[in-house]
């Protein structure tokens, strides 16, 4: 008896495990103000539209400055992860993914709010013409390069993950845990 509740027990941990991070590509940051890209490595301000439409080296100084519940250390998205000097689909480009895999549009926002169906400005210039940037469109999934000097707008992100502080749902894992070594400190007692 004791033997099949400990199976039974153990198949409930793991899968109560994984469950928990089933499709948790976005998960909550720093009390909802951020969420944490785990398919990207990298954290979005949930307001997606914080200062509103300027130049790109305004909006890049903006983000380098930007502090969110004490988390310096923000800036723009990037269109050119691997570095190859284009801006291709997919994970090379973190607007398009967020986009086209996440989802998130300016009709279709989920978690976030504020979400433009016009221009965001990359943090990336295109190599081979310098006064120009990487644009993306979230009414349309497009991206373009554009004059540096015009107005769009910008979405701040973070390299990694930003919780600095385990999030409830960590402490009601490590709570579960304790409560299932205690539960096999007690079965091995009795028997």
């Amino acid at each position: 008896m004791f033997k099949f509740l400990r199976i039974l027990l153990s198949i409930g941990v793991l899968l109560l495990g994984v469950l928990s991070t089933a499709n948790a590509a976005l998960e909550m940051r720093l009390g909802g103000l951020a969420y944490y890209d785990t398919e990207l490595n990298i954290t979005w301000a949930t307001d997606a539209n914080i200062n509103g439409a300027q130049s790109w080296w305004d909006q890049m100084a903006w983000a380098s400055g930007l502090t969110i519940d004490g988390v310096s250390g923000w800036r723009l998205p990037n269109a050119d992860v691997n570095g190859n000097g284009s801006s291709e689909s997919g994970f090379d480009n973190e607007m398009y993914f967020l986009y086209w895999n996440e989802g998130i549009t300016a009709a279709t926002p989920g978690v976030f709010s504020n979400v433009q169906s016009f221009v965001y400005w990359s943090g990336t210039e295109l190599v081979s013409d310098p006064p120009y940037a990487f644009i993306f469109f979230f009414n349309s999934g497009e991206y373009l390069d554009e004059l540096k000097s015009h107005h769009r707008f910008a979405w701040a992100v973070h390299d990694g993950d930003v919780a600095l502080i385990p999030e409830p749902e960590m402490y009601a894992m490590m709570v579960l845990g304790l409560a299932v070594l205690l539960g096999f400190g007690r079965l091995r007692q009795q028997s």
